[in-house]
């Protein structure tokens, strides 16, 4: 198995690879397009450092890209990176140099998670499933309560994990038996369909 590589380390690597570019209006790349660009870093750092040793860098899956929150014509994606024997995921931030895709130099890019809405639909959908695989589930107020009165009012900061891809976010809760709320921290993964939760 292959030694997953720890998040900074992995973020100071690609944050080394890319230059700061000028903005322009984003669609999303591809796999192929961010691995272009991965390449054209690792080149421009050879050539500052020649001495150095080369590094195989390989973008090995891309689990999806959005716009970033933090820098307007950025995009951002969350990626399975591949650095030497290392593995890891890491999110890249990217724009558009005319039609290139280019890496962007900035370190601890943000990833969104999920929508309040989606959050909602995915909770309540896991718990009809838990109680329908285990009756006794069913009388515990806390999932009768995830089934259909439980609102999601708030998907705050996310965390990626390195070494799964996971986003843990920061939520806020809302159901009948807690009217302050509750804070607590939910797991999230991103997949070609859409949006997964992932239990604890």
């Amino acid at each position: 198995m292959p030694m997953p590589m720890r998040l900074t380390t992995l973020a100071l690597t690609f944050a080394a690879l890319f230059a700061t570019l000028p903005a322009h209006a984003a669609s999303m790349p591809t796999q192929e397009q961010i691995q272009a660009a991965v390449q054209a870093g690792v080149a421009k750092t050879q050539a500052k450092a020649p001495s150095s040793l080369p590094i195989s860098v390989k973008v090995s899956s891309l689990h999806g890209c959005r716009e970033s929150q933090e820098v307007p014509g950025e995009v951002v994606c969350l990626v399975g990176m591949r650095a030497g024997m290392r593995d890891g995921f890491q999110v890249l931030p990217l724009r558009k140099d005319n039609d290139t895709w280019v890496g962007v130099e900035r370190k601890h890019a943000k990833f969104a998670g999920p929508s309040p809405a989606e959050a909602q639909a995915m909770l309540r959908a896991w718990a009809k499933e838990e109680v329908a695989r285990d009756p006794e589930a069913a009388k515990d107020v806390q999932m009768q309560e995830a089934q259909s009165t439980m609102q999601v009012k708030a998907i705050n900061e996310c965390e990626v994990k390195s070494k799964t891809g996971y986003l843990v976010c920061d939520t806020e809760l809302s159901v009948p038996s807690r009217p302050d709320g509750i804070k607590t921290e939910l797991t999230f993964m991103l997949e070609s369909a859409g949006w997964r939760y992932v239990p604890r």
